[in-house]
């Protein structure tokens, strides 16, 4: 047997309420289904017209009787209510999913099963038997080679309202097996993965989710129906050198929280070769404290579309973290709003952020006096959000001068985007409804570095420069931005002292500059997009990418 633990799944054999992730994949064709019932017995008693009692009888594989843990989920309501087999559950009256999982530790196997019962106004047993379960297995027609263990993973969803509640299991070829059962209240879902111990090549191929639940899966999976992800996880910007690559499928109804694929220092590359379809690949990174323990620093995810003999390529932790696209919101109240939480955004994927940081936000009026000044940190129990009445129509410029902050940890000697700021000059109007200001603010993307987020020294290094605001608060006016006049790129190759005009190309959205890199050292950059009403947002990175 395996250990039960590993990088497969976060945990063995989980019952686990309203579905974790987003994935789907389709069947294999090749998978060949028998279906086999499971056994159900029901009797009827006494009870309050308000609710029954439930007991459900479990066996193993042999016969034998044997206690387990129940998920049951009311199909109307999807109320989820924990069980254990040979003992009465008081339920309310209505229809139930009862999903288990077996896990045997006399003979290391799983055996995943559901029945469907109806609880009147009185007592009723069900059974679930696992000597008719059937494998859960498939092999490919080309071995990845020696070295690579396969474990094979299945999971059994209810189909109620609402997010779907899942069991599920893992464990090796030959040792799982599920139940067969013809509900349209049940979906399943299958997966196999083929990982070498410390290595950085990964096959997994994945099935489902299902409508019902078949008896078994068998079949054989040709290697040249699958596609390859290449993913790399650059170093730089991250708060931590540590991180760490999952990918799984990309639906509500999936075994397990994905497989594994890249854990350590970063620079690091991984390899998928998986089944086409629709996946995920999430990255995380963490660093140590002082007192040893280990903290999260942040999370992030993308989507990914896997065909059949195509190579696509994903790519964690590009350089020039900055704010990106939230622009400040003039509220109710002659309040204007801010939140200084996402000043250091991936610009690969600008809807995540390092959210550590403080920030120094200062609003001045048309004649530079200060309207407010306020330190601001999202970290422990700080406030992130920043909010100064506004005391008349006019001009107005808001500053935000952020850093990253996370007491308790070491940042890396060669962190990048260790600062970021963002100014935004605006005509603001007290009197109005809420509405975002009409200000856009540059997300700063630069292209064609290396895996420490290098660009070459003496060379040139393109920045891609993406105008952009945006608000996910429903109850602002977002407008249409103003048409913008002039976009420029500055970059400073000593620390921000001193700064140098770089060309710049485009119109409407779509506008680059091409920076003329030193010999050595961290470019820090500085971009400003003017619109035609006069307004302006501007951003500055610090260490934004560096020469090498």
């Amino acid at each position: 047997m395996p250990p039960r633990s590993g990088s497969l799944l976060a945990s063995r054999a989980t019952i686990t309420p309203n579905g974790v992730a987003l994935r789907r994949l389709t069947l294999l064709a090749a998978a060949v289904v028998t279906l086999l019932p499971v056994t159900l017995l029901s009797t009827a008693g006494s009870a309050s017209a308000a609710s029954g009692t439930l007991t459900v009888n479990t066996y193993d594989r042999s016969g034998q009787v044997f206690h387990t843990s129940l998920r049951i989920i009311n199909l109307s309501s999807n109320q989820s209510y924990t069980a254990s087999s040979f003992s009465a559950k008081a339920l309310p009256k209505g229809a139930y999913a009862v999903i288990t999982d077996m896990w045997n530790q006399r003979d290391g196997t799983d055996t995943l099963g559901a029945t469907m019962v109806t609880v009147p106004a009185g007592a009723v047993t069900a059974t679930i038997d696992a000597r008719g379960g059937q494998p859960v297995g498939v092999r490919l027609d080309q071995g990845p080679g020696a070295g690579y263990a396969q474990t094979v993973r299945a999971a059994i969803c209810s189909e109620a309202t609402g997010a779907p509640i899942k069991v599920d299991a893992y464990n090796q070829p030959g040792k799982l097996f599920v139940l067969s059962n013809n509900s349209t209240h049940l979906r399943f879902s299958w997966s196999s993965i083929w990982q070498s111990q410390g290595g950085n090549e990964t096959w997994m191929v994945a099935g489902g989710p299902h409508p019902k639940v078949p008896a078994g899966v068998h079949g054989t999976i040709a290697v040249s129906s699958l596609g390859t992800v290449s993913a790399a996880v650059r170093r730089g910007p991250a708060g931590s050198d540590q991180a760490g690559l999952t990918f799984h499928e990309d639906d509500d109804c999936h075994p397990g929280y994905g497989v594994g694929v890249f854990g350590g220092p970063a620079p690091g590359t991984a390899k998928v070769h998986a089944s086409a379809g629709k996946w995920r690949l999430d990255a995380d990174w963490s660093a140590v404290e002082t007192g040893g323990a280990t903290a999260g620093l942040g999370f992030d995810w993308r989507k990914v579309t896997v065909a059949a003999g195509r190579t696509s390529s994903t790519t964690f932790f590009a350089s020039a973290w900055g704010p990106a696209y939230h622009v400040p919101e003039m509220m109710t109240g002659a309040s204007l709003n801010f939140d200084t939480s996402t000043m250091f955004r991936d610009p690969g994927n600008a809807d995540e952020f390092e959210a550590s940081e403080r920030s120094l936000v200062t609003l001045t009026d048309s004649r530079s006096r200060v309207v407010k000044q306020q330190w601001r940190q999202n970290w422990a129990d700080g406030d992130p959000g920043f909010i100064a009445k506004v005391p008349a129509k006019g001009w107005y410029t808001l500053q935000v001068n952020a850093r990253r902050y996370r007491p308790g940890i070491t940042y890396p000697a060669d962190l990048l985007s260790s600062s970021s700021q963002a100014i935004f000059r605006v005509s603001l109007d007290p009197e109005a409804r809420p509405y975002l200001t009409d200000v856009q603010l540059p997300r700063l993307a630069p292209a064609g570095l290396n895996l420490n987020n290098q660009g070459t020294a003496g060379g040139t290094t393109v920045v891609q420069i993406l105008p952009d605001r945006r608000s996910g608060n429903p109850d602002i006016t977002v407008g249409r931005a103003s048409a913008i006049r002039t976009v420029t790129l500055l970059a400073s190759f000593d620390e921000g002292r001193t700064w140098t005009s770089m060309p710049v190309t485009g119109s409407g959205t779509t506008w680059q500059g091409t920076v003329t890199n030193a010999m050595s050292g961290r470019v820090w950059l500085r971009s400003r997009v003017t619109s035609v009403n006069g307004a302006y947002g501007e951003v500055t990175i610090a260490r934004a990418y560096a020469l090498g």
